[in-house]
């Protein structure tokens, strides 16, 4: 059965994920009231639990309306060109912004997860998502004959170097602006060791 939703209902969905967004970002999953949210996004408690049945579908919904956004998926069924380099460097900036716009809450999910009360299942369960369909990926271009690499090393190898170079970013260890130079230098070295 579909379910039909109007633009009222869908904005002010918008406006709870957005409040719920900035008090998770501020104070962590664990110290946010859903009356703080409610108040925060100009609704009654009664409208947010309308929308979403607890605080822990809420933040699990506001963190997939987060990294979702990843186009990855969407490159991959329309856009790929099945040349590595330019494959894998748009895959490569594509995730790099959706880490960099999503930064406060990753830092929030990692501060909260090392005391113990992040349900960050949602995280996971994205990230799941977007190594599998670039698995796919791999998996065709080795099937090709493009990529002599194991497509599941490969992925990882790929996948740990863009978020390693995020995370460093994200500590201060990565000067700004360093972003074409390392995945130039990255791609080379990757692409050699994956067509051989």
């Amino acid at each position: 059965m579909r379910v039909f939703v109007s633009e009222r209902e869908m904005g002010t969905r918008e406006k709870i994920m957005k409040a719920a967004r900035e008090l998770f970002e501020q104070k962590g999953f664990a110290s946010v009231t859903t009356k703080e949210i409610a108040q925060r996004a100009g609704v009654s408690e009664v409208t947010l639990f309308r929308h979403f049945k607890s605080k822990r579908s809420l933040f699990e919904e506001t963190l997939r309306h987060c990294f979702h956004p990843y186009t990855m998926e969407d490159y991959l069924k329309n856009g790929v060109t099945y040349d590595l380099r330019t494959d894998l460097r748009h895959i490569a900036y594509d995730m790099l912004n959706t880490y960099k716009k999503n930064a406060p809450l990753i830092r929030m999910v990692l501060r909260d997860k090392f005391r113990g009360s992040t349900p960050e299942r949602n995280v996971r369960k994205s990230e799941q998502m977007a190594q599998s369909s670039l698995l796919t990926y791999f998996t065709a271009m080795h099937e090709a004959g493009l990529l002599a690499a194991e497509p599941e090393m490969a992925m990882r190898l790929y996948t740990t170097n863009i978020l390693g170079h995020f995370f460093r970013g994200l500590h201060g260890m990565a000067p700004g602006g360093d972003d074409d130079r390392y995945f130039d230098w990255m791609l080379d070295k990757i692409i050699g060791i994956l067509e051989k």
